[in-house]
C-alpha cells in the first residue's frame, strides 16, 4: 500500500458537473442555515473552482473544477482510515496522483498544503483521485476510496430530493429555508458562469434566525457567485 506507482489505475463512475452541482447545493443549505448555527461556517468553503469540504475528527475533502465543472482532483483525509499508519513521509500525498497529467501533479503538491497536519506539518491524505478528459481516475478502487476518505461527499453524491431530505433532518431545516436553498441552487446552477441574488425578503428570513451573523452569510454565499440585493 505504500507505493501507489505500483497500483493499476481505475477509473471511477462520477460525473464531475453532476458532484459540481451537489457541492453548490451542500454549499447553499451551509449558507442558509449559518446565521442560526455560525459555528457551520468551515464545513463548505470556496475559492474560485476549488471547493473544500470538513467534517467530523478532522476529516476533509478538497476538489478542483475547471470551467466546464469537470473534476481536476480530488484529495481526501480520513484519520480513522487504517492508512493513517502509513502518512510518514513527504511523498506519501504525491502517490495518489502518480500517472496523472503533470500539471495535475503540481496542483496536487500545491493544494496538500490545506491537508498538513501532525508535529511535522506533512500532508495527511488518505486517497485522492484526478480527472482526465472528463473521466476520473484512481489508483484506489472506488469503494476503498469511500472506505478511506471518500465518504465525506456521500450527500454532495446523492440526487436531489434524497439530499434535501438528508439536509432537512441533518440541519433540522424548516421549509422556508429549504425553499431558499433550492431556488438559488437552481438559479445558480442554471447561471454558470453568472451571479444569483438572494433576494430581500429572502434575507429577512434567515436575518430572523441570526441577524447579528448576516455578515458572514453574506461573504460565504458570494464565493460560490451568489450575492444579496
Amino acid at each position: 500500500m505504500s507505493d501507489f506507482e505500483d497500483r493499476p489505475i481505475s477509473r471511477f463512475s462520477i460525473n464531475g458537473p453532476a458532484l459540481w452541482e451537489g457541492c453548490i447545493l451542500a454549499s447553499c443549505v451551509n449558507a442558509v442555515m449559518l446565521p442560526e448555527y455560525p459555528f457551520i461556517l468551515t464545513e463548505h468553503e470556496w475559492s474560485g473552482g476549488i471547493y473544500v469540504t470538513r467534517g467530523s475528527g478532522g476529516a476533509q475533502g478538497a476538489l478542483v473544477f475547471d470551467e466546464n465543472h469537470n473534476l481536476i482532483l480530488g484529495m481526501f483525509r480520513d484519520f480513522g482510515s487504517e492508512r493513517s499508519e502509513l502518512v510518514v513521509s513527504d511523498e506519501y500525498a504525491a502517490f495518489h496522483y502518480a500517472g496523472a497529467p503533470e500539471e495535475t501533479r503540481e496542483m496536487a503538491e500545491a493544494l496538500s498544503i490545506l491537508f498538513e497536519a501532525g508535529d511535522r506539518e506533512l500532508p495527511f491524505v488518505t486517497a485522492g483521485f484526478w480527472g482526465e478528459d472528463g473521466a476520473v481516475f484512481s489508483h484506489d478502487s472506488q469503494e476503498e476510496w469511500l472506505l478511506h476518505g471518500g465518504d465525506i461527499l456521500t450527500s454532495q453524491m446523492m440526487p436531489f430530493e434524497e439530499a434535501m431530505e438528508y439536509y432537512r433532518i441533518q440541519g433540522s431545516m424548516d421549509s422556508r429555508r429549504m425553499e431558499i436553498a433550492e431556488r438559488i441552487w437552481r438559479e445558480r446552477i442554471k447561471s454558470r458562469e453568472g451571479e444569483t441574488a438572494v433576494t430581500k425578503e429572502e434575507a429577512e428570513i434567515l436575518a430572523s434566525t441570526g441577524p447579528y451573523n448576516m455578515g458572514v452569510c453574506e461573504e460565504l454565499f458570494g464565493r460560490f457567485g451568489v450575492v444579496f440585493e
